[in-house]
């Protein structure tokens, strides 16, 4: 377990409260000295004296340091036969803050070193004070010892906290990046199903549409019916989207499985033709699932349209317990990697606990086979 951050200043220079704390005891105990001292012992006694006080301005950068600075200053006076009030309690201040930054085994140097300075004090000077006042002293020091390390013990709680704290942001913010890149590829999902599919139809009665301008006018006025109808829905698709995303009425109900049957009529006019079989109860499908369902339907038929070369798709739709979801045309078979579409698909069917998959038909063409449970999983 690390200590808890500290600010700690690495210049030797003060602030005004520790300039204070260190020049007041300091002048207090230089003036003593200087007042009321043997004069052939003041210059010895004056170095030891200047150190305990400004040791205390360091305590706050370096107070490990700085205590045992001035704990070897005191013992020094000590030996040399100055008795003072005043470094005794520049030491109760520096075992205080000490007490309060350091770890336990500097802090129990720390203790020693305060409880050994007052014994060797009263040692040193018996006229002091009684044995009483002896241990009266000994227990202010352990005291403020304590005090010291409850102090310690907060801060680190406090700093604990902090990181707890920040932890949770960042899990929070992490969390959020990950909703957001979740719904950009959802987006992303939803906008290649709607494009692509209608794009690819849209193509595809152009170019039969202009080949059949001069021999077959019907049809190709019937082909440009079918890309001003798949344009009117795709945007439409596009606007509710959009309203979804700002958080807007829906202008039109989603898609489901009970719209397959005009996906494969928009699909026949391309050239291929769709034979859809459904059994099964349609109201037995969650609303979200059945919109997986046709968006899975949805770019089947779209990458047929694109890649196949294929005239006739089958599209198989069961319920039970299972919505069990089955495309197979008979075209040149399937690529050997799966593009954005089947990922997509993937993607789709993960999302529900289902399983896919996908390859060549025994029979010719390519094969789709889905299944996705009517329940979420648990």
């Amino acid at each position: 377990m690390t200590a808890p951050a500290r600010s700690r200043a690495t210049a030797f220079t003060f602030r005004l409260p520790e300039f204070l704390l260190a020049a007041i005891p300091t002048l207090l105990m230089l003036l003593e000295i200087w007042v009321f001292d043997d004069p052939d012992l003041r210059l010895a006694r004056s170095v030891p004296a200047i150190t305990a006080g400004v040791s205390l301005g360091f305590l706050r950068s370096h107070p490990f340091g700085a205590y045992l600075a001035n704990a070897a200053s005191i013992l020094a006076l000590i030996a040399l036969g100055h008795p003072s009030d005043f470094y005794q309690w520049t030491n109760l201040i520096a075992i205080l803050v000490a007490a309060r930054q350091v770890e336990l085994p500097r802090a129990l140097i720390v203790l020693g070193l305060g409880l050994g300075g007052v014994a060797f004090y009263f040692f040193r000077f018996p006229d002091e004070g009684p044995p009483a006042l002896v241990g009266v002293i000994l227990a202010i020091w352990a005291a403020t010892w304590f005090a010291g390390r409850a102090q310690f013990a907060r801060d680190r709680e406090a700093e604990s906290k902090r990181e707890h704290d920040q932890t949770r942001v960042e899990l929070a913010a992490r969390q959020a990046q990950l909703a957001l890149e979740e719904e950009r590829s959802r987006i992303a999902r939803e906008l290649h199903d709607i494009i692509g599919h209608s794009v690819n139809v849209m193509v595809v009665h152009a170019g039969a549409g202009r080949g059949a301008l001069e021999t077959n006018p019907a049809a190709a006025a019937q082909s440009l019916e079918t890309i001003a109808a798949t344009g009117r829905k795709a945007l439409s698709d596009l606007d509710r989207m959009l309203d979804v995303l700002h958080g807007e009425a829906e202008r039109s109900p989603l898609p489901g499985l009970g719209q397959l049957d005009d996906l494969c009529r928009s699909v026949e006019g391309t050239g291929v033709s769709v034979d859809l079989f459904m059994t099964g109860d349609l109201e037995s499908v969650p609303s979200s699932l059945g919109v997986t369902g046709f968006r899975i339907v949805q770019e089947a038929l779209t990458n047929v349209i694109k890649h196949a070369a294929a005239k006739q798709v089958s599209v198989e739709v069961a319920i039970e317990d299972w919505l069990s979801i089955t495309v197979i045309d008979d075209g040149v078979g399937g690529p050997t990697q799966p593009g954005r579409g089947l990922r997509g698909i993937e993607e789709r069917v993960n999302l529900h606990g289902g399983t896919v998959s996908f390859g060549d038909h025994p029979g010719g063409g390519f094969e789709l086979r889905c299944r996705l449970p009517l329940k979420a999983p648990s």
